[in-house]
């Protein structure tokens, strides 16, 4: 069974309507499960924003619903100061790491993502913070630690690698990371959305011709 971790409804919106999704239950987060033929067997959680709320989803998902996978999807903000992605580019997450994290003056070590999946896409770093980017001065101090910021994958990573299960991830840009920014989430969300329900739902296809 694979688990897949969205933030919000409205991210994981466009990919339930695809795997034909049923309610599962509502507390202590919202389930789903897809019944659409021809998938494998998967089961989505809508964790709610940030670190500590994405890692108890990851880890109710392992504990309480016994997936084998765990697949972090969802938005991002790109760092990358040269541009060299733009808004609605989708991208395979290879390493995650905790970007507001300071351990007595030494920052986390970031946790490798497993790279079977979404080979299809270009793979880059990504820095997870507790609060959105939406500052031009930070994003530059962030992007010395990676390519893209998110608020929940490197808790889902952290939680996958605590238990043993392998974790991959799947990240759509919606903004730059800058003062711009929430303008442009709030323009492309859902485009951006729909673009990784569409990876996701070939990933996940049994017949990999499709």
């Amino acid at each position: 069974m694979v688990g897949i971790v969205y933030a919000t409804r409205r991210e994981a919106d466009p990919f339930l309507v695809r795997i034909q999704a049923d309610l599962l239950e509502s507390r202590p987060f919202s389930l789903f499960r897809g019944r659409a033929a021809g998938i494998r067997p998967c089961i989505v959680v809508v964790s709610g924003m940030g670190k500590v709320a994405a890692a108890m989803a990851a880890m109710y998902l392992v504990l309480e619903q016994h997936v084998s996978l765990l697949i972090s999807a969802g938005l991002c903000g790109g760092l990358d100061l040269n541009h060299r992605w733009a808004a609605g580019d989708l991208l395979r997450i290879e390493s995650a790491v905790e970007g507001d994290c300071d351990r007595l003056g030494r920052g986390e070590t970031p946790v490798d993502c497993d790279g079977r999946w979404f080979g299809r896409l270009e793979a880059a770093r990504l820095v997870t913070c507790d609060r959105p980017v939406f500052d031009g001065a930070w994003r530059a101090r962030l992007a010395e630690k990676g390519d893209l910021a998110d608020m929940e994958g490197a808790a889902v990573a952290r939680a996958a690698g605590l238990y043993g299960v392998p974790c991959a991830m799947i990240k759509g840009i919606s903004d730059a990371a800058d003062e711009s920014g929430r303008q442009e989430l709030a323009d492309n969300i859902d485009r951006v959305s729909a673009r990784i329900a569409d990876a996701l739902l070939r990933e996940l296809v049994t017949d990999k011709s499709v």
